[in-house]
């Protein structure tokens, strides 16, 4: 197992939903359907929360696809 951390910008997100509908076990929308980690720690300008498992590739593929590099994922 891995442990990473991954931390969005919200101040950065546009809200095109392509973290989320790609990749449901690290990202998920608001009420204002910006992205936010899944069972993150999360306020207006960022949500982290770090990761124990084996998924690591998963959460980098996707914030590198993110068009404004809202995503960070850093392995700890």
């Amino acid at each position: 197992m891995v442990k990473y951390k991954v931390e969005v910008d919200r101040q950065t997100c546009i809200a095109t939903g392509a973290c989320y509908a790609t990749d449901s076990a690290h990202y998920e929308s608001d009420e204002k359907q910006k992205s936010k980690v899944v069972g993150g720690e999360t306020d207006e300008s960022k949500s982290v929360r770090v990761f124990d498992d084996d998924n690591l590739e998963d959460a980098q593929a996707v914030a590198k696809a993110c068009p404004v590099s809202a995503i960070t994922v850093t392995q700890l």
